[in-house]
């Protein structure tokens, strides 16, 4: 009898840890959010080698992505502060967001660079909302 009680209280705490490493170890939240310098260098390295940015462009580039992801933040911040979370009005301000983001880099990049970014957005949306990771990158 004890060797079974022993059996399952170990396969439970196996299953529970599975879950956690899957998770993140955030309780569900997905992990952390990634370094917003990091990220925006990575971005900008990408952008760089797809549109042909210059280095000047690059470096306009990984400023503007820094700012935009200081104010995503500060935005999510503020949405989350009021105690709901209200996923149109988070929806609503990160399209505003978005929107606001494209006006800078169409300032930035040349007309042929823009309507190639263009495309790549539309072959690449965004990964927020996206559920399990099908196989998608």
């Amino acid at each position: 009898m004890r060797k079974r009680t022993l059996l399952i209280v170990a396969i439970f705490f196996a299953v529970a840890a599975t879950a956690f490493a899957q998770r993140g170890g955030q309780g569900g939240q997905g992990g952390q959010r990634p370094d917003p310098k990091v990220q925006a260098k990575t971005t900008a390295d990408t952008w760089q080698e797809k549109f042909g940015l210059s280095d000047e462009q690059h470096t306009k580039v990984y400023d503007l992505l820094i700012v935009s992801s200081e104010k995503q933040t500060a935005k999510m911040t503020e949405l989350r502060s009021g105690g709901s979370m209200d996923r149109a009005a988070m929806t609503t301000a990160l399209a505003k967001l978005q929107e606001d983001q494209d006006k800078e880099l169409k300032k930035i990049f040349s007309a042929t660079q823009w309507t190639a970014y263009e495309v790549w957005k539309k072959e690449n949306p965004p990964m927020q909302g996206r559920r399990g990771g099908g196989g998608q990158e």
